[in-house]
C-alpha cells in the first residue's frame, strides 16, 4: 500500500470510528450560567470544571457545547476512563470562548521606590511599571527560568522578556575554570571568568541565571548562579553541571537580573516582595490587555484511558505548562482548536492510538509545539496519528533548541498540509519508523542554532521508513560553525527518502537543502533547489568510524535491543537491512534533482555516493526562465528528467505559499 493510499485509509478508518449517536445528549456551558442549572440551552452551567464532572458521571453519547466567553478553572479539566459512547466538546457556533490559564494584571503604576530605582540604568528611571502580585491575589509566583513553572507576561498577547543583560545577542565569557578537566576543550564545573565590569553589580542579585550555549551552538541551557566574585571576576554556577561541560568563550547572557530591567518590552518579579516590574512596550497605554500565566496545572485540559472524544473550536491561553493533554487513549479528534501563550507547549499525547489533529493553530509557545508518541517500533504497530491542515509558529521562545513544532517518538505519523515556521531550531524531531511527511511548509527556521535542519533526525540507525515528499522548504539559512539546512540527516540516520521538495534559500555554512551526515542508503530524488546554499551536503564519516560506532553500547541497544534489525520483520519491511551493515558506507543515492542557482550543487562528496541525472542551472538575468515557478513548469521538469511535482497543493487550506 502507498503511503498516499495508507493516510487515506487511516483517515478513513479514524472518522469511521467517530460518529455521535443520532440523539446524543446536549449540555451546555456559558460564563453567565449557573452550576444550579440543569445544563440546557436556556440554563446553561457556569464553569467547565462542573460540565466535565456531569460528562464523567453520565451516560451514553454526550456533546457538551461551549458558549462564547472567557472560562478560568482553578484546576485541570480532566475526562478520564470513558469508553463505548462518544464525547464531544465543541465551541458553539459562531463562538470563540477562551479557556484561560492566565490572570489580567490591573493597577499598575509608575515605579517610584528609590531602592529599586537606584538599581536601574537612568535611561528606564521613570518608564518602568510596578504593580503588588500578591495583592492581586497571586501567591505562586512560580520560577524565573525552570521549564515546569515559568510565568510569563504577556502585553496584547506577545510575550514579554525577562529583564536580562544584553537584551539581545550575547556576551562571550572568558576561561572556564572548573578543577576537572573533561578533555582538551571542557571542564566539568560550572565555574568561569568574565571580563564586563558591569557584571560586578550582579553579585547582590536575588535570583539570577545564565543562559548559554556553554559548549556547542545546538545545545543552550539556563542555570542559576550561585555566586559572583567580582575580585577574581569569577561567576560559579549551581549544580547539576551542563552535561556537556564548559568550554572557553562560550555564548552567555544574564537573566532575571533587575538591573538589566532596561529595555522596553523586559520585566522582572521579584519573588520575595510579590512584585512585578515591567518595562512596557512603546504604543503601551493604560488599559491595555495585560496577563501574567498562572495555573500552573501540567494540562488546562486532559483527555486519560478514553475512546472517541472530540475536542473542537476552542481556544486556550496562558497557562505556566501546556494546553492539551491526551495519554492511553483512542479515537481523539482535536479540530479548530487554537493554543497561545503557553509556558510548554500546547499538547502532548502519549501511548493513544487513531488521534487526529485538524485545522489547529499553535504559537507563542516557550518550548515546542507538540509532542507525540505512540506506536511500537518493536513491532511496527502504527500510533494512526495524523496531523493535518495545522499552524505552529513563534515556539521555542524560552529554549531554543530541540523543542521543535512536532516531537514524535514511536510509529506511525503522518503529518500533512501543515505550516511550520519562526523557530530559532527545527521545526520536527523524529525518532520513529514510517513516518509520512507531505504537502507541508516549512519556513523561517534553525533562526538561532547551528547544525540542525527543518527536519531533524539522529543517531539511531534503526529508523526507517521515513517519507518526505511534496514540501516547500524555505529561508532557512541559520548555523554559526556547521550550518543549517533544510532534511538534516545527522549521525547513522540511513535508508530514508526524500522525494519530490522545494528547496528555496535554504542552507547555511557548510550544509544543503538536504545534509547527510555519516548515513547510508538515502534516497534523495526529483527534488528542485532554487536559490539554496548547497544542494546536498556530506559529513561522511568513513569506514572505520562507521565500524567504531556499530559497536558502540548505546548503538547495540539501539539496533538489537530496543528493536531487531536483524529479525525477519525489520528486514521485510526495510530491504536495506538484508545486506551487510558494514558494506556500502557513506553511499546515498542522488537522482534526477534540479539545482537552479545554487552556490553550489554538492559539498564533500567524496564518490562515494551514487549520483546520476543532477542538473546545476546558474540563475541569470531574464525574470521569467529563471523565477522558480518557471521552473515548476511538468513541461520544464520532465524536458531535466524530473516528474511533476504538486506544488499548488502544498501548505494549509487557509495560507498557500506564493512562489
Amino acid at each position: 500500500m502507498s503511503c498516499r493510499s495508507s493516510f487515506l485509509f487511516v483517515l478513513f478508518s479514524f472518522l469511521s470510528s467517530f460518529v455521535l449517536s443520532a440523539n446524543p445528549i446536549d449540555y451546555y456551558v456559558s460564563p453567565s450560567g449557573s452550576d444550579k442549572a440543569p445544563g440546557t440551552a436556556s440554563r446553561p452551567w457556569k464553569t467547565l470544571e462542573y460540565a466535565f464532572s456531569q460528562i464523567q458521571k453520565s451516560e451514553g453519547d454526550v456533546k457538551l457545547i461551549v458558549m462564547d466567553g472567557d472560562y478560568s478553572p482553578s484546576k485541570a479539566l480532566v475526562l478520564s476512563g470513558i469508553k463505548d459512547r462518544n464525547i464531544s466538546i465543541e465551541a458553539a457556533p459562531g463562538a470563540e470562548p477562551l479557556i484561560r490559564g492566565d490572570r489580567m494584571i490591573k493597577g499598575l503604576k509608575t515605579l517610584k521606590d528609590k531602592r529599586v530605582l537606584n538599581r536601574l540604568s537612568p535611561e528606564a528611571r521613570g518608564k518602568v511599571l510596578q504593580v503588588s502580585l500578591t495583592g492581586l491575589g497571586i501567591k505562586n509566583l512560580g520560577a524565573a527560568c525552570e521549564k515546569a513553572s515559568l510565568t510569563d507576561l504577556y502585553w496584547k498577547g506577545e510575550r514579554q522578556r525577562i529583564a536580562s543583560y544584553p537584551d539581545e545577542g550575547f556576551l562571550i565569557s572568558g576561561a572556564a575554570e572548573g578543577p576537572t578537566v573533561v578533555d582538551d576543550v571542557t571542564r566539568k564545573e560550572g565555574i568561569f571568568a568574565y571580563k564586563e565590569e558591569l557584571i560586578d553589580s550582579w553579585a547582590d542579585e536575588k535570583d539570577a541565571w545564565i543562559y548559554a550555549y556553554f559548549r556547542w551552538d545546538w545545545r543552550d541551557d539556563y542555570q542559576k548562579i550561585s555566586s559572583i566574585d567580582p575580585r577574581t571576576k569569577t561567576i560559579t554556577l549551581e549544580a547539576p553541571w551542563h552535561n556537556y561541560g564548559y568550554k572557553d568563550g562560550f555564548k552567555f547572557r544574564g537573566v532575571n537580573i533587575l538591573r538589566g530591567l532596561d529595555s522596553p518590552g523586559e520585566y522582572y518579579i521579584d519573588r520575595s516582595e510579590g512584585m512585578l516590574y515591567w518595562y512596557p512596550p512603546r504604543g503601551y497605554t493604560s488599559g491595555d490587555e495585560v496577563t501574567l500565566s498562572v495555573l500552573g496545572a501540567e494540562f488546562l485540559m486532559e483527555v486519560s484511558d478514553c475512546e472517541n472524544v472530540k475536542i473542537k473550536g476552542l481556544t486556550f491561553v496562558g497557562g505556566r505548562r501546556s494546553a492539551l493533554g491526551v495519554s492511553d487513549s483512542k479515537g481523539v479528534a482535536i479540530e479548530e482548536v487554537k493554543a497561545f501563550m503557553f509556558g510548554s507547549d500546547a499538547l502532548h499525547v502519549d501511548s493513544s492510538r487513531d488521534l487526529k489533529i485538524a485545522g489547529c493553530h499553535f504559537g507563542t509557545l516557550g518550548h515546542s509545539g507538540m509532542r507525540l508518541s505512540g506506536g511500537d517500533r518493536k513491532t511496527l504497530t502504527p500510533s494512526g496519528y495524523v496531523v493535518d491542515n495545522t499552524i505552529v509558529e513563534n515556539i521555542s521562545l524560552f529554549r531554543h533548541t530541540y523543542e521543535p513544532s512536532i516531537w514524535f517518538t514511536g510509529c506511525g505519523l503522518t503529518v500533512t498540509h501543515c505550516d511550520f515556521s519562526k523557530c530559532p531550531s527545527s521545526a520536527l524531531n523524529l525518532g520513529g519508523n514510517d513516518i509520512l511527511v507531505e504537502y507541508n511548509y516549512f519556513h523561517d527556521l534553525v533562526q538561532e542554532s547551528d547544525d540542525q535542519g527543518g527536519i531533524d533526525i539522529f543517531y539511531n540507525y534503526s529508523l526507517r521508513g521515513l517519507v518526505v515528499r511534496y514540501n516547500l522548504w524555505e529561508n532557512i539559512r541559520g548555523g554559526s560553525l556547521h550550518g543549517s539546512a533544510g532534511v538534516r540527516f545527522d549521525d547513522m540516520i540511513s535508508g530514508q527518502q526524500v522525494y519530490g521538495n522545494i528547496f528555496r534559500n535554504v542552507g547555511g555554512g557548510h550544509f544543503g537543502g538536504v545534509q547527510i551526515h555519516g548515513g547510508k542508503d538515502n534516497v534523495v530524488e526529483n527534488n528542485v533547489f532554487y536559490n539554496c546554499n548547497i544542494g546536498v551536503s556530506f559529513s561522511p564519516w568513513g569506514q572505520e568510524r562507521w565500524d567504531e560506532a556499530l559497536t558502540r553500547p548505546e548503538v547495540v541497544k539501539k539496533l538489537y535491543e530496543d528493536v531487531d534489525i536483524n529479525g525477519v520483520l525489520y528486514r521485510s519491511r526495510y530491504p536495506d537491512l538484508s545486506g551487510d551493515i558494514h558494506s556500502n558506507v557513506d553511499r546515498n543515492i542522488i537522482v534526477n534533482n534540479l539545482m537552479v542557482g545554487c552556490r553550489r550543487m554538492f559539498y564533500d562528496e567524496k564518490g562515494q555516493n551514487f549520483i546520476k541525472n543532477n542538473h546545476g542551472i546558474s540563475i541569470g538575468e531574464d525574470p521569467v526562465m529563471e523565477s522558480l515557478e518557471y521552473y515548476l513548469d511538468p513541461k520544464i521538469l520532465e524536458s531535466f528528467g524530473l516528474r511533476p511535482i504538486p506544488f499548488k497543493e502544498i501548505g494549509t487550506a487557509s495560507n498557500k505559499p506564493l512562489l
